[in-house]
């Protein structure tokens, strides 16, 4: 993980030998909140994710930019892989996560042939599906062209029973920003909220019952650090 590649076009740092990805975008109410702030959120949560990858057995790299957080690592175990998955689904301040593939963006029938890469080997069998796409940056192709040539020759590919656009089996997700390609291989729910830290720290008195520890649930979700104190009012039955 020492080693890092600089693109000559923009400032995102990409490891050599980097075999997994996850693309970490924000909970909404954090992109709406004051530069200064936003930046103080974000930081906060890459903060959270280093100090929890600091607990895994494999080197972990987390990298923040203005409107989300890379997370790289040097393994595809599927026992690692679990293991980020399960951080970054309890982890306050993530809207969502996506495990990608990152390639060197080429021409519109490169995008194609790293897409069939990642799902030509039999992932959209007897399925239907459509492509999604996202660019940021200037490119000499839309979005769209790009989602009808990549849709396109999946189709003609794979073993898929055809595109559709409504709800679709399967929704092939691509992302282009200026120079990189970040083929999406699955995309999941993050817990919401704030980053853990963001707001004050708040003591919970936990007395046994619901209520106070679903509140405290949710005052964690609210970036508060929550610390506990528990009422033991029914004896030794009730602990």
């Amino acid at each position: 993980m020492r080693d890092l590649l600089q693109s000559p076009l923009h400032h995102s740092i990409v490891p050599k030998n980097t075999f997994m990805h996850f693309i970490v975008k924000l909970f909404p109410e954090i992109t709406i909140k004051s530069a200064p702030v936003r930046k103080r959120f974000i930081k906060h949560l890459r903060d959270n994710l280093k100090e929890l990858a600091k607990g895994l057995d494999f080197p972990v790299q987390v990298t923040r930019e203005w409107d989300k957080i890379d997370l790289y690592m040097e393994s595809e175990n599927s026992v690692h892989v679990a293991q980020v998955v399960e951080i970054l689904s309890h982890t306050p301040g993530i809207a969502y996560f996506s495990q990608v593939r990152t390639f060197p963006l080429a021409d519109i029938d490169d995008i194609f042939q790293k897409t069939l890469l990642v799902w030509g080997a039999g992932a959209l069998d007897d399925k239907t599906f459509c492509v999604r796409a996202k660019r940021h940056g200037d490119h000499p192709f839309t979005s769209i062209e790009v989602e009808r040539y990549v849709g396109g020759g999946l189709n003609q590919h794979t073993n898929a029973t055809g595109v559709k656009l409504k709800n679709p089996d399967v929704t092939v997700r691509l992302e282009i920003k200026k120079d990189q390609l970040h083929v999406v291989e699955r995309q999941m729910p993050g817990l919401g909220g704030f980053p853990l830290g963001t707001q004050e720290p708040v003591l919970s008195l936990i007395s046994g019952g619901f209520d106070s520890t679903v509140s405290s649930y949710l005052t964690i979700k609210r970036g508060m650090r929550t610390h506990f104190c528990f009422f033991n009012l029914g004896g030794r039955a009730h602990e």
